[in-house]
């Protein structure tokens, strides 16, 4: 049986970095259904944010310029993700593919055409070079693109 590809969105890789039951259940499922699990660099970077900003918050700092100051205290966050996305990859379960001048080309048109913010643009045009049409998210702003449809499972 080949394998099909379902895109892996920042959202759900930040719900495993914080402990979201729906993230890990979804993930699980996904692979269980014997899809290979894709990603790109944006996610990286969406997700160590995103998980970086969270703990910051939790931790009684006020926003960005906060984090920004105490960035030292969560530069842990880059390994534990790196390490995570390293592990599903060399596991067989994760693909990290590259984001090239056409995907930046085809995100322009994605975001205007979709009313997608910047990196959403761009997953949604490696997903569309990848002829991917399942998404791991928890982003309903995905569901406004007609080629991508939400894993359900």
């Amino acid at each position: 049986m080949s394998r099909s590809e379902v895109f892996v969105d920042s959202s759900v890789f930040v719900g495993l970095h914080l402990g979201d039951p729906r993230a890990k259940a979804l993930v699980k499922k996904a692979i269980n259904k014997g899809h290979t699990l894709v990603t790109n660099l944006v996610v990286f970077s969406e997700t160590v944010y995103k998980v970086m900003f969270t703990l910051a918050i939790q931790d009684g700092l006020k926003g960005a310029y906060d984090l920004k100051k105490h960035l030292r205290d969560y530069t842990f966050v880059y390994g534990r993700v790196k390490t995570a996305l390293e592990e599903l990859s060399e596991a067989g379960f994760l693909k990290i593919v590259p984001i090239s001048e056409n995907t930046m080309k085809l995100a322009s048109q994605l975001g205007e055409d979709y009313e997608l913010l910047p990196n959403d643009s761009l997953i949604a045009a490696t997903c569309k070079e990848r002829e991917i049409d399942l998404i791991l998210t928890f982003d309903s702003d995905f569901k406004r693109i007609p080629f991508l449809k939400t894993f359900e499972g």
